[in-house]
């Protein structure tokens, strides 16, 4: 377990540093000139820009540096935490995405627990009756969710809610009440709750359909006790879950915060990358990898503490060498 452990931690670590280097690789490698986009971007210094002011700017911010050494010395302040300044407006990266992380991770938790919440049950419920009608009025309910685009759910229910009903707000941070979250939280947590319903049937239906249930079925017991032993049997196909529905969420934010205006580090995100803002676009990287690794490793080592075989089916052996 511990060799199983220390590898996927390994494997962790690779992961976010290679998705860092890509982003790096990506943004610098956009058409345009990141240091006069961002120079324009600054107020006052839009007045007049002269070569000897760009070549200023990129020295300041160490633009005119080699691309290895730049990414190098990101990362080895991010390490510390130290994400320099915007390219914008020169405050500290830092500031500015932790002014942003608090509502969008209010929006994922509360997203993930309401879908955790209607889709456990509502898959429960299917998997009793396999194709009965609950089960197909749920999954052509679910597939319809799951394959509608986050936006476009988001439009749908800003027209009805916000447009004709005038329930909502228009805009999330017009209103930074109950009222200005619900709909970014039901848009995002729709898409979810399709794939928690829609897994949890498959792992609950197949294991009803175990020797063992049919055989505590037969011994007459309970429904109830029933559903609890196939809920524990497929508890390490649930942890497992975990690590594709949090980059979902993660992901699906991003879209979410634009289309109701949420000031989250989604639209962050977005305002940065169109800005070239470099500095700002790797943070929120960093930090959306950070999640989704680390969501991944934890799900990875759930699942094998809960079923030790996933450790040992991890092991690689080489035939005539020993372990």
């Amino acid at each position: 377990m511990l060799r199983f452990a220390l590898r996927r931690a390994a494997s962790a670590l690779l992961t976010l540093l290679g998705v860092l280097a890509l982003v790096f690789g990506l943004v610098t490698a956009a058409p345009g000139d990141a240091a006069a986009l961002a120079a324009r971007a600054g107020g006052n210094r839009a007045v007049a820009i002269s070569p000897e002011a760009l070549a200023a700017f990129r020295h300041l911010y160490g633009l005119d540096r080699p691309l290895t050494e730049r990414f190098l010395t990101w990362v080895w302040r991010a390490a510390r935490l130290d994400f320099g300044r915007s390219l914008l407006d020169g405050q500290p990266v830092a500031l500015r995405v932790a002014r942003a992380l608090p509502a969008t991770l209010a929006l994922n938790t509360a997203a993930l627990l309401l879908a955790t919440l209607i889709g456990v049950p509502l898959g429960v419920m299917a998997a009793r009756r396999p194709g009965g009608r609950l089960d197909r009025i749920s999954g052509f309910v679910c597939d319809a969710l799951f394959s509608t685009p986050t936006f476009v759910l988001g439009l749908v229910f800003l027209l009805v809610f916000s447009g004709w009903l005038r329930v909502t707000p228009l805009f999330a941070d017009t209103e930074t009440g109950l009222r200005g979250f619900l709909l970014p939280v039901a848009t995002l947590a729709l898409a979810s709750l399709a794939l928690i319903a829609r897994f949890v049937r498959v792992c609950v239906a197949a294991a009803l359909a175990d020797p063992a249930a049919l055989a505590g079925r037969a011994r007459g017991e309970r429904p109830s006790e029933e559903i609890r032993r196939a809920l524990r049997r497929s508890s390490s196909a649930f942890a497992a879950m975990g690590a594709v529905l949090v980059p979902s969420v993660v992901s699906g934010s991003i879209l979410v915060e634009r289309v109701f205006s949420l000031p989250g580090a989604g639209s962050l995100l977005a305002e940065a990358v169109f800005a070239r803002d470099l500095p700002t676009v790797l943070a929120l990287t960093w930090c959306s990898a950070v999640v989704v690794v680390a969501a991944s490793l934890v799900a990875d080592l759930v699942a094998a503490a809960l079923d030790p075989r996933t450790a040992r089916e991890d092991e690689v052996t080489v035939p005539g060498v020993a372990a």
